[in-house]
């Protein structure tokens, strides 16, 4: 018997598609789950073949967040639940802020706890009509570390604390007034919605992709004059892609990337 993984890798393109794959689950992001998903940002940073990584679910949700089934069973074994802040290795979440290659979530249902974290660590959001979000820690007694950090500066400081204090339902109109998703499609037409933008991103100067999304990362809450003075990514001024992009648009043909 084959057991299928719990995260399927394949790429379109410069697109890399990575696929939650626990549908029996919701997506629930088992320890396993983490690692695969961590493990597969990490070489998509290495890959000059990738220009951007998509996140998707199987099924029809998401990601329901982290697998309680895991927390209860820790918590019988009468072992100590960590926090983000107490794991040995650094936090998924932390790892896609950091992670060179512009992220994208294709939302096919649900983006809920974990899972609504691990959308907003993306750099784009592109959901199905049919989606919601939610944070419901503090109903469930837990914490919502990322979305504490992220919501506040992504929305209106006022709108993300009655967010994140209620635990309320999230819908996605809603989401969309406040500017979290960037498309909204039927589920039947998502992929290709999806995949048109990521083919549009991905159609471009990849070493400059990597410089704007580490610049917008790392000049994020940083004071003005500090941020225009940030030097952080690649020196696309000094590459070969610049002067072929030049080259390009004179000649006018599609320009031959090469990462360098």
């Amino acid at each position: 018997m084959t057991t299928e993984p719990v995260l399927k890798i394949t790429n379109q393109g410069r697109v890399r598609l990575l696929t939650l794959n626990r549908p029996d689950r919701r997506n629930a992001l088992s320890k396993e789950l983490k690692s695969a998903l961590a493990n597969a940002l990490i070489e998509a940073d290495f890959d000059r073949s990738v220009s951007i990584v998509a996140i998707t679910g199987a099924g029809n949700t998401f990601c329901s967040g982290a697998d309680l089934k895991d927390a209860r069973s820790a918590d019988e074994d009468g072992g100590r639940y960590r926090g983000p802040l107490a794991e040995v290795e650094r936090s998924m979440f932390e790892l896609m802020i950091d992670s060179k290659k512009p992220l994208m979530a294709i939302l096919n249902g649900p983006a809920v706890a974990g899972g609504c974290e691990l959308a907003l660590s993306c750099d784009l959001r592109v959901a199905a009509d049919t989606a919601f979000f939610a944070l419901p820690e503090a109903k469930r007694g837990m914490g919502a570390h990322m979305a504490s950090v992220m919501l506040p500066q992504m929305v209106p400081s006022a709108i993300a604390m009655e967010w994140l204090y209620t635990g309320r339902k999230i819908e996605l109109a809603e989401a969309e007034r406040w500017g979290l998703v960037n498309r909204i499609a039927p589920p039947d037409n998502l992929m290709d919605v999806a995949m048109k933008l990521a083919g549009e991103i991905g159609e471009n100067a990849p070493l400059s992709l990597q410089r704007m999304k580490l610049t917008f990362r790392k000049a994020w809450g940083t004071p003005l004059h500090a941020a225009v003075r940030l030097d952080v990514g690649p020196d696309v001024y000094a590459s070969e892609d610049r002067k072929e992009g030049a080259r390009a648009y004179l000649e006018k043909r599609a320009p031959k990337w090469e990462g360098k």
